[in-house]
């Protein structure tokens, strides 16, 4: 058993790096997953030799999915949202083994997931953004800084997309970006004259710093590659200045992107594609009401606002 449904997670793993072209980190936690579920089986099989793929049933998965949240059986319970993951791993591993005839039956579409409470994403007001980015600040941030945070809010891009940008995809001739996303996907991202006017500050520095020859965008003074950390940190010490928020991270800037275009009356779908969602149902998580919307909303409706 073991043995047959290793082979299959490996060759799962290799579908998902070569043809679905998912990143190196995606892998991972897809290889994270379905080992836990390989180790599972192994226990509740035993030595069950002749045991083969098809004899993991619908009630064998959801006694794997109900020993993750089990005090008693897992070593640390998983928080719901984890186990979602799992699942959902579950979920593609078994499609995969559906449509290349390891399976007779895709018995982990029945599977369900645990419901989620609604977290509404954090994110800056546009009072926040206006004190860390506005005139009154502008010599108190690092160049590369206010480069990084200037595009952040006005792309609405990922930290790994900053990151791997390359200096020949930045064109400031259309203020657009071609950005590398989730699967290897390109797309193309316009950018505003407050980031370009702060990257193109950003640049001078730049050409005195790359003595490697480095072909990304962003690099540090001391002309290396920047790494997630560093941007996580840089990010974090600059929020700090203006925010209370509990999460200080490159993402609140991304989710501060899409709540205030949404807010300025952006189309959902356009807001999707300049996010790289795959599907709207994603995006639709940025379209709560703000206290701001809210306001204004009643301004305009109550006879006696």
């Amino acid at each position: 058993m073991s043995a047959e449904l290793d082979e299959c997670i490996a060759g799962f793993l290799q579908h998902l790096a070569g043809v679905r072209r998912f990143s190196p980190n995606t892998v991972r936690s897809y290889e994270v997953d379905l080992a836990q579920f390989s180790e599972f089986i192994g226990r509740t099989f035993g030595s069950e030799k002749d045991a083969g793929l098809n004899s993991i049933d619908r009630n064998i998965l959801r006694s794997f999915v109900a020993e993750l949240s089990d005090p008693l059986a897992a070593k640390t319970p998983l928080t719901k949202k984890s186990i979602s993951r799992k699942i959902s791993a579950l979920k593609s591993f078994y499609k995969y083994l559906a449509v290349n005839g390891k399976v007779s039956r895709n018995h982990a579409s029945s599977l369900s997931f645990p419901k989620l409470a609604g977290k509404l994403p954090q994110y800056l007001s546009r009072g926040e953004v206006e004190n860390l980015l506005g005139l009154k600040h502008i010599a108190e941030i690092p160049v590369l800084d206010r480069a990084v945070i200037e595009l952040f809010y006005s792309t609405g891009i990922r930290l790994s997309e900053l990151i791997g940008l390359k200096l020949n995809n930045v064109n400031f001739s259309s203020m657009t970006l071609k950005v590398l996303g989730k699967g290897s996907k390109e797309r193309i991202v316009p950018f505003g004259k407050a980031a370009a006017a702060a990257m193109k500050n950003y640049l001078e520095i730049r050409d005195i710093c790359n003595t490697k020859n480095i072909d990304e965008f962003f690099i540090d003074n001391k002309g290396n590659r920047l790494y997630p950390v560093k941007v996580q940190r840089m990010i974090k010490k600059n929020l700090s200045i203006v925010s209370e928020l509990s999460k200080k991270s490159p993402h609140v800037l991304r989710h501060t992107f899409a709540t205030h275009m949404l807010d300025n009356g952006a189309d959902i779908r356009a807001v999707k594609e300049l996010l790289g969602h795959e599907s709207l149902s994603t995006t639709q998580v940025y379209t709560h009401l703000t206290p701001e919307k809210l306001k204004k909303t009643y301004k305009q409706a109550h006879p006696r606002a």
